[in-house]
Order: C-alpha cells, then sequence, then structure tokens
C-alpha cells in the first residue's frame, strides 16, 4: 500500500473551538417510547441507536451512527469494522457539578465492545476539540476499558484509525490514547513514547513535537506477514515486523505487564477493521473524517 494523500499542520490550542457547519442530527426526532428514529435510517444503524438507548447511554447525535454506517458501506468496509466509537454516538454521562463525564463509550459497530470505567474519578471529561465533541483524557488515571472483546491476533489483517490530539508536554513519558489491552508489551496503536509518537509499532523516530495538541488523523495496519506501517493524516512515518495480539481495548492509557500508563488528550473517534483498506478506500476514510471534524490539511 503506498504512502496515503498529503500531511496536515493543523495547530490547535488545547480545547480550542470552532464552528461546525457540517449539521449531523439535524433529522431525527423521538418516537411516542423515547426511541430515536431518523428518516431513512440504515437499519444496523437504527439497531445500534435502540441498543445504546436501552443500556442508559446517551446519543448526542444519532445521525453520526447512521452517516458513519452508511459511508462504510458505501466503501465497502462495513462488514470488516469490529469496533466503533465516538462520543456523539453514544456515552453513560456522570454529570458532577457543571462538568459531564463518560464512564462508558459505546461501540456501534455491531461488535458491542463497549469500553467503561466504573471510578467516577478515572472516568475522561466531556469537552470540545476544534467544535466537535471529545472526551478529554486528564494524563493522571482516566481510562476505558473493554479486556475482553475486540481481538486481531499476530498474522491476521487489521487497520485502524483514530482522530485525537494529544498534548506529549503534560502526558507522562509513556502515555498511550488508543491501545489494546493485553500482557505483552510489544504492539501499540497510538500515543506517545519520551519524545516519540507511536503509530502501532513498539518504537518510533518520529518526533512528538510536530503533533503537540495538534488534530490528527492517525491510522495504522498490520497484515498477515505482521509488517507493521503507522500514518498520520495518510502520511506513512513508519514500517516494522513485530508479532503482536491486539486484545480487547484501552482508550487512554496503556495496560502492558500490569502496567497503566495514562495519556492527556482529546479523543473523538476510533475504528477498527479486520482488512486492509485499498489506496482509495483509505483515501475517502481521510476526506470523511477530515469533513466531519473540520481538520484542515
Amino acid at each position: 500500500m503506498s504512502d496515503w494523500g498529503k500531511g496536515v499542520n493543523n495547530d490547535i490550542g488545547w480545547g480550542q473551538g470552532a464552528n461546525n457547519d457540517i449539521g449531523w442530527g439535524s433529522i431525527y426526532d423521538k418516537s411516542y417510547a423515547g426511541e430515536t428514529l431518523l428518516s431513512g435510517i440504515d437499519p444496523q444503524a437504527q439497531a445500534q441507536i435502540t441498543r445504546i438507548t436501552n443500556a442508559g447511554g446517551t446519543i448526542e447525535d444519532p445521525s453520526v451512527i447512521d452517516a458513519d454506517i452508511k459511508f462504510l458501506k458505501s466503501i465497502g468496509l462495513f462488514d470488516n469494522l469490529k469496533y466503533a466509537v465516538d462520543p456523539r454516538a453514544g456515552i453513560t454521562e456522570r454529570v458532577d457539578g457543571g462538568d459531564t463525564f463518560a464512564s462508558k463509550i459505546f461501540d456501534y459497530s455491531g461488535s458491542d465492545a463497549d469500553t467503561a470505567n466504573a471510578t467516577g474519578s478515572a472516568q475522561p471529561k466531556k469537552g470540545i476539540l476544534n467544535g466537535v465533541t471529545s472526551l478529554d483524557f486528564d494524563g493522571v488515571d482516566d481510562r476505558l476499558t473493554d479486556e475482553d472483546t475486540v481481538t486481531f491476533l499476530a498474522g491476521e489483517e487489521m487497520f485502524s484509525v483514530a482522530v485525537y490530539s494529544q498534548d506529549f508536554i503534560n502526558s507522562d513519558g509513556f502515555g498511550m490514547i488508543v491501545d489494546k489491552f493485553s500482557p505483552d508489551s510489544a504492539g501499540k496503536q497510538f500515543g506517545r513514547s519520551t519524545n516519540n509518537i507511536l503509530l502501532f509499532l513498539g518504537d518510533s523516530s518520529v518526533s512528538n513535537s510536530t503533533y503537540q495538541n495538534v488534530q490528527i488523523i492517525a491510522s495504522g495496519t498490520s497484515n498477515t506477514s505482521n509488517l507493521l506501517k503507522g500514518f498520520v493524516n495518510n502520511v506513512q512515518l513508519n514500517s516494522g515486523t513485530i508479532s503482536v495480539n491486539y486484545i480487547g481495548k484501552t482508550l487512554g492509557s496503556i495496560r502492558a505487564s500490569g502496567t497503566i500508563r495514562p495519556a492527556k488528550a482529546q479523543f473523538q473517534k476510533n475504528w477498527d477493521f479486520d482488512a486492509l483498506p485499498t489506496e482509495s478506500q483509505a483515501q475517502a476514510i481521510t476526506d470523511y473524517l477530515q469533513n466531519q471534524f473540520n481538520i484542515t490539511f
């Protein structure tokens, strides 16, 4: 797979707002039973909206689920979607004073791999990044975890993409914003190690200073030969051959050999697939997320 697209230099202050003219969520109503219904909604999207609502989740914008599923079907990747979270698409809210925290974020891929934390002091706070809702992890102990469900074993294809902004200065020296839940420490998803960002590999020579508090589209692939590649805004930044297993999911920290390493970051979206994207699919995803989150390349 060739390098995807061109890079971004989108310096965004921590929590800085912006106007959002996309108009997500402008076409939904409530039924008499209180169920959220959209006009022309995809049946699988409606099934996820119903599941999340019935489980006590708050869906800020149901059309995010509908639009995402329709988009992924249109490019032929929905059947390979194994994990999908976005704070607008369903969280369990805990209100404390004027702040709202997430004790759970709901997976709308169909895997039902919801990611949670029952400890109030370790739950991320709902915030805003570039005009769009985020979950803000404090870099101290905030994390959401699912130990058992989403699994990608060594030698299986995997493609992951996430939208977030990480504060490298205030994070722990080794902090992951999106990571597998596994007892081995070889494989990573997205985060940092000292002065370098981590993109699927256990180490990276890519300086994190370029991406300090910058909203990015991070992605990575792992193929059947255990060749891992990491990308930021569709530009390949690293590659290497490592045999790793991705078991479960953690947002906001890593769990490696019993050690929790938190990250200070604003998180907005994560999709995991059990297939590699074509170049055109990868570009379509970049364009879609760039538009959805107001990212300027």
